[in-house]
């Protein structure tokens, strides 16, 4: 990528110095061209800086892609293979293997042979009808994304004039439900004390209760909405029992080492996220539980500190806590089925099948139930803005106005 310098000349004019790297010779050397970039003077430093990288981004487009190629000539294959090791550095690497097998699946073999320049509107539309009736809406827009990014950089690198997708017209489809699956307030806290119960038959037999370390996920989970990757990524180290505070700072996901540690998803997903005082105890109880297993384990132990575990001390596998999950709910829902008499006894119901994602919904949700801003809850849950926030949660939170509503007619019924 293009590299910006900052130069203010004796009479206080400000121009950017631009060093752009075109590759290498046979002796390694690298080859560079360099250029100056004028910019307004009475700008502020943000805007002048803003004008000379977008000048720089340009300038290297043209330099390296715009004037490289025969353009009429540019297979779609080859462009795209280019594009992709282009962008390949500034995605998450379960976005880029995501892209490479969209591509390698539909793409290239659709469109192979097609010179870029010649693609129409119409060609994409065909290659959108292929894919209706077979996949999901959700995954037509996947390969729709994928084509309109190849698209978008072709016309911004001046290899064509027109971004075919850009009105490309996608089959009409069954509406997707995409509707966010959480636990209301109530069942969050039904949840919660499914955690802590013994589940038995009339006659007394023991049938189900939770391990105390799915226990400390779940609660963590549902209490402080973190990702899972986030939650298997944490450390003893990571929980601050002084301060009640869990601190994010990595987490766990696909890279080209397999599933292992990486950065999180945001900066802003790293923060420190506070427990409530009830978790203290839940978190000392499981930490003794931990180290006796490590002491009886000894040299066969091959933990590093990890919170989530196998029986061996290794990292917990990725899918244990939602296959757990989803087991422990049909439990509970069997349970509160064979035995509804008991089960109203004990304040307990149904609960829906949500994902293990599910979760951290539910916090949100639980949050906005109590009132918490939404500036807080953006924080609390690592988003990087609060629309990030407002537009995943905006139905759910949709459904407490009505609780606004009847807080309102209740003051009046109360004070007119």
């Amino acid at each position: 990528m293009a590299s910006l310098k900052r130069v203010t000349h004796k009479n206080g004019r400000v121009v950017y110095r631009i060093v752009i790297c075109m590759g290498y010779d046979k002796q390694g050397n690298k080859l560079v061209r360099n250029f100056t970039c004028p910019v307004s003077q009475s700008a502020p430093f943000r805007q002048q800086e803003k004008e000379a990288l977008k000048y720089a981004l340009e300038l290297e487009d043209r330099l390296k892609y715009g004037n490289g190629h025969c353009n009429d000539k540019l297979l779609f294959e080859d462009f795209s293979r280019k594009w992709l090791e282009n962008v390949k550095d500034t995605l998450a690497y379960g976005t880029y293997v995501g892209y490479e097998q969209l591509l390698r699946s539909k793409i290239l073999p659709y469109f192979k042979g097609y010179k870029i320049v010649y693609i129409r509107t119409s060609d994409i539309e065909a290659f959108y009808r292929t894919l209706a009736g077979v996949y999901s809406p959700g995954t037509i827009r996947r390969y729709a994304n994928v084509l309109n990014c190849i698209f978008g950089t072709a016309k911004r690198w001046n290899i064509i004039t027109d971004n075919p997708c850009q009105n490309a017209l996608k089959p009409k489809q069954k509406q997707e439900n995409t509707e966010l699956r959480y636990f209301t307030p109530g069942q969050s806290l039904i949840f919660l004390k499914s955690l802590d119960m013994v589940y038995e038959t009339k006659h007394g037999k023991k049938v189900h209760a939770v391990p105390l370390q799915y226990r400390v996920f779940f609660t963590l989970s549902i209490f402080c909405g973190f990702r899972k990757g986030e939650i298997l990524a944490l450390h003893w180290d990571d929980i601050h029992f002084d301060t009640l505070e869990i601190s994010i700072s990595k987490s766990i996901g696909k890279t080209d080492r397999g599933f292992d540690y990486k950065e999180p998803k945001t900066s802003a997903a790293v923060r420190k996220v506070p427990f409530p005082d009830s978790m203290y105890s839940l978190l000392e109880e499981y930490r003794r539980e931990y180290e006796l297993l490590r002491l009886r384990l000894g040299s066969e132990w091959q933990g590093k500190n990890n919170l989530f575990i196998r029986s061996n001390g290794r990292l917990m596998g990725h899918t244990t806590a939602y296959q757990y999950f989803v087991n422990h709910l049909k439990y509970h829902n069997q349970w509160v089925r064979e035995y509804p008499g008991r089960a109203v006894t004990v304040g307990m119901e149904e609960l829906p099948i949500i994902p293990l994602h599910g979760l951290r919904h539910s916090c949100a949700t639980l949050l906005n139930y109590l009132d918490v801003n939404i500036v807080d809850i953006s924080k609390y849950l690592g988003h990087a803005n609060c629309s990030t926030t407002m537009n995943i949660y905006a139905h759910s939170f949709e459904t407490q106005k009505r609780m606004v509503s009847n807080k309102l007619n209740e003051f009046i019924k109360t004070n007119c």
